[in-house]
């Protein structure tokens, strides 16, 4: 016998607290909405994650069977609970039978950064019928047939173990979206071995064999990289806004190291230093146009000394030590 959406809300409140309990969160609170009251969700989660920082899920259902789950109903949810007082993790559109219709990308991108929330859609694109799958009581309910599917549910709470993570590593990421704080890095870049050798020769020119400027530049650049990748998933936006930079100091800098090997008065310290000036005026207009703060002088010279690497930048002499 088909459900209702108010038997979907009130069935799911105690199927999340029980998966957050298996994923292994400590739930403090699973609360339902009051009915008529408009802050955006049905449902929120409250919990502790792996840190033991107070977390909160926020979940709108959405029990459609047959008319279609427009994006934009959805999307005022959003507004709803971005105008509240609460300040939420996540926002999560739950759909088992609908899938969204007419998502407009753009403005969603464009106003999760400014929500400073993550948002995710739970539907049947997702694989949300193999969360449901846990509870094969539940599954019943919602989709009015015996649970047929096969399922790893170790496998599976590992999944969406995976999902929860990550909306709230974008939650901190969002929180300073325009903060750049990039981490010392704790283990050196895999496959790496061509480029650090490329940077150390170019060292030579500049540097004494055993200089303490050797170790700090390598370990610049070694933190930005490792910086860029772990923007991959959860801040995609920064990391292709300095990926363009870098290309663009990437052009400069085939240029001016053309114009240097031009000039037989010019000599290596001297191109060096002044690349870096030349770099650091450009970094101020990079952060000026994006909004960006912290970490310029991390960026900086993880950047420089990865076009050193690269080839594009050599302050040697034609090419020799």
């Amino acid at each position: 016998m088909p459900i209702t959406g108010e038997d979907f809300e009130k069935l799911v409140a105690p199927f999340f607290k029980k998966l957050f309990q298996d994923m292994g969160f400590l739930v403090i609170q699973v609360r339902k909405q009051t009915a008529g009251t408009q802050n955006g969700f049905d449902i929120s989660v409250l919990f502790l994650d792996e840190n033991e920082l107070e977390r909160e899920f926020f979940i709108e259902c959405k029990y459609y069977a047959s008319a279609k789950l427009e994006w934009s109903e959805i999307f005022s949810k959003q507004v709803q609970l971005d105008s509240s007082n609460y300040d939420a993790t996540a926002f999560i559109a739950l759909s088992p039978l609908k899938n969204l219709s007419n998502i407009d990308h753009n403005i969603q991108a464009k106003q999760t950064k400014a929500f400073k929330f993550p948002v995710d859609f739970w539907t049947p694109d997702k694989d949300v019928e193999k969360m449901f799958a846990l509870d094969k009581k539940l599954y019943q309910k919602i989709y009015d047939e015996p649970c047929l599917l096969v399922l790893d549910e170790e496998k599976e709470l590992q999944r969406l173990k995976v999902l929860v993570n990550l909306l709230i590593s974008k939650k901190d990421l969002l929180r300073h979206a325009n903060l750049i704080k990039i981490p010392d890095a704790t283990s050196p870049i895999n496959g790496d071995e061509e480029m650090v050798t490329s940077l150390d020769i170019k060292l030579n020119a500049i540097c004494k064999s055993d200089d303490q400027y050797r170790i700090i530049y390598h370990k610049a650049r070694a933190d930005y990289k490792v910086y860029l990748e772990s923007l991959v998933d959860v801040h995609s936006e920064l990391r292709t806004n300095i990926l363009n930079w870098e290309e663009n100091m990437r052009l400069k800098a085939s240029r001016l190291t053309h114009n240097f090997k031009m000039d037989d008065s010019y000599t290596p310290q001297k191109f060096f230093s002044d690349f870096f000036n030349e770099a650091e005026k450009e970094i101020l207009t990079f952060y000026g146009e994006n909004e960006l703060k912290g970490d310029k002088e991390k960026l900086l010279c993880g950047i420089v000394f990865e076009l050193a690497a690269q080839c594009p930048l050599d302050w040697r002499k034609n090419g020799t030590d």
